[in-house]
């Protein structure tokens, strides 16, 4: 079990990760894409006829870091296995969005915060706001979205789509009218529901904490 939080101030969502999941520093890019080649040939493995799938992941864990650093992201983290031998490429990306409070909305309760929330997404017509939905967990309350992307990818001569999946969540922090974005990325979007499922998981267990 890995423990990882979202930090800047109080209090910070921390979430459990199941698994083994590395933490990275988006805002050294240099050093975070030597961890990510790292992960890399760990979730894929050396084989030679594995080059173009780790290509794939490493493409993606790599755009996931520099998107990460571009919105100044306060945590990063990829996973590399829920269970033991049993490779499960993802990202979580943490941050809270400078300066972005849900107004006008009334009070500061999770329902209005992330009432405010989503209609200003619809009304941007935001990618993803057709599958908006409230999530409540014991210790969070947030507003889903989910997005599918497809990329043409070439494998000895043969084109094929590729699928992955991003699911963001957004997290109201209680007492106030800001919200924290926790983002998930997985390239195993053939398999939507399975990873959106523990995604869902991992997010509904997630707490903020006073330091």
């Amino acid at each position: 079990m890995t423990d990882a939080a979202g930090q800047k101030h109080p209090p910070r969502l921390t979430f459990q990760l199941p698994g083994r999941w590395l933490a990275v520093d988006p805002r050294d890019e240099a050093a975070a894409f030597a961890e990510v080649d790292v992960v890399v040939r760990d979730v894929v493995g050396p084989a030679d006829d594995a080059v173009l799938a780790r290509r794939r992941l490493r493409d993606q864990f790599r755009r996931a870091v520099v998107a990460a650093r571009a919105a100044g992201a306060h945590g990063m983290f990829l996973c590399l296995e829920i269970v033991p031998d049993l490779a499960t490429p993802a990202s979580l990306t943490v941050h809270a969005p400078e300066g972005m409070r849900m107004t006008p909305a009334i009070g500061t309760t999770p329902t209005a915060v992330l009432a405010t929330l989503e209609e200003s997404f619809r009304t941007l017509e935001t990618d993803g706001i057709d599958t908006a939905q409230r999530l409540d967990g014991p210790r969070a309350s947030m507003l889903r979205l989910e997005r599918l992307r497809e990329e043409r990818v070439e494998e000895d001569g043969v084109w094929a789509v590729s699928t992955s999946l991003e699911v963001d969540y957004w997290f109201a922090v209680p007492g106030s009218k800001q919200v924290v974005l926790a983002s998930f990325a997985t390239p195993l979007g053939e398999i939507r529901g399975a990873m959106r499922n523990l995604f869902d998981s991992i997010a509904l267990a997630a707490a903020f904490e006073t330091e």
